[in-house]
């Protein structure tokens, strides 16, 4: 489990989105990556996601990872 760097409080997911590599190069494979933003529930922090964890205020850290 990923901690907030400044606080230490356990990150909490708000948002993913796709990202490709290769996609536009035919000869090489196409792949896909699912990216997770990771943000801080804490309020008390300075990195502190905000009330609305689809739109937060600042991400921590984003999750990479590859789907195929």
């Amino acid at each position: 489990m990923e901690t907030c760097p400044k606080c230490g409080s356990l990150l909490r997911t708000s948002d993913s989105y796709y990202s490709t590599e290769n996609d536009d190069t035919p000869n090489l494979e196409t792949i896909v990556y699912v990216n997770i933003k990771m943000v801080c529930p804490n309020t008390a922090c300075e990195d502190y996601a905000g009330n609305d964890l689809t739109n937060p205020r600042i991400v921590v850290d984003t999750v990479k990872n590859r789907v195929n």
